[in-house]
């Protein structure tokens, strides 16, 4: 009896520090998402035609700063519109577990002017507004 009591309560434990850890992460990302608005130029020619570049800026973005802050991130996922000379004009939404909004636009807005590595071309940060 005392055995099947304390398998109760450790699961009972268990499911509560995971639930506890679950809502403290939601809450979080919703409310700390840094909005950020950038202008890329690859370093090849790419066809938003035929290539899904959503999914690739979502990587661009997420891998960058998960690189930098090393830890988790939330991407709440980007949009574009392509300008006519190759240039890529990108919103995105993102957050880094342990940053502060103004944390995570002082590490984003850094990016102008640097390279970063994507699946179809590299991206060259051509400018980066974050609040």
């Amino acid at each position: 009896m005392i055995f099947n009591l304390s398998k109760v309560f450790v699961a009972v434990l268990t499911a509560t520090a995971v639930a506890a850890s679950k809502s403290h992460v939601n809450r979080k990302r919703q409310t700390d998402l840094t909005a950020c608005d950038f202008v890329f130029k690859p370093d090849t020619t790419v066809d938003s035609t035929t290539t899904d570049l959503v999914p690739e800026f979502n990587y661009v973005i997420g891998r960058s700063l998960a690189l930098e802050t090393g830890g988790g991130i939330f991407n709440d996922g980007s949009s574009f519109a392509e300008n006519p000379d190759q240039l890529f004009s990108v919103h995105d939404e993102v957050s880094a577990d342990g940053k502060t909004r103004e944390e995570t636009a002082a590490i984003i807005n850094g990016w102008a002017g640097q390279t970063k590595e994507g699946l179809v071309a590299n991206w060259f940060v051509e400018s980066v507004s974050c609040a």
